[in-house]
C-alpha cells in the first residue's frame, strides 16, 4: 500500500481552472467576441481564502500531474488510515450507535 503512493516533491494542491478573459476595448479578438484562453491555478486556504495564480501553457501538464500526485497520495493516506483504524479495533468488536436513529 505505502510502496504505491508517489512520494515526490511534485505535489500541489488546488484546482485547474480554464478561463476566458475578454478585453474592454481595443481587441479586435475581443470585440468580435471570441476572448482570450487562460488557465488559473486555484488555492483555498480556509476562512474563504483563495489565490489565483495564472499559469503560461506549457506549465498546464505539469500543473495536472502535479494535481494528480497530490490526489494520490491523499487517497493513500486515507487507505492507510482507514486500515490502521481497522487493527486498532477488536476483531469482533462492532462500533455501537451513541444515539438511537430518529425517523
Amino acid at each position: 500500500m505505502v510502496a504505491r503512493l508517489p512520494v515526490t516533491g511534485e505535489l500541489l494542491r488546488g484546482s485547474l481552472i480554464e478561463r476566458t478573459v475578454h478585453h474592454s476595448r481595443g481587441c479586435t479578438i475581443c470585440a468580435g467576441g471570441g476572448g482570450h484562453p487562460l488557465w488559473v491555478l486555484n488555492v483555498g486556504y480556509g476562512r474563504g481564502r483563495t489565490r489565483q495564480l495564472s499559469l503560461r501553457r506549457e506549465q498546464v501538464e505539469e500543473v495536472r500531474r502535479w494535481l494528480d500526485n497530490y490526489h494520490k497520495l491523499r487517497e493513500g493516506l486515507e487507505e492507510i488510515c482507514e486500515f490502521n483504524h481497522a487493527l486498532l479495533r477488536p476483531g469482533d468488536a462492532v462500533p455501537r450507535r451513541t444515539r438511537a436513529k430518529r425517523d
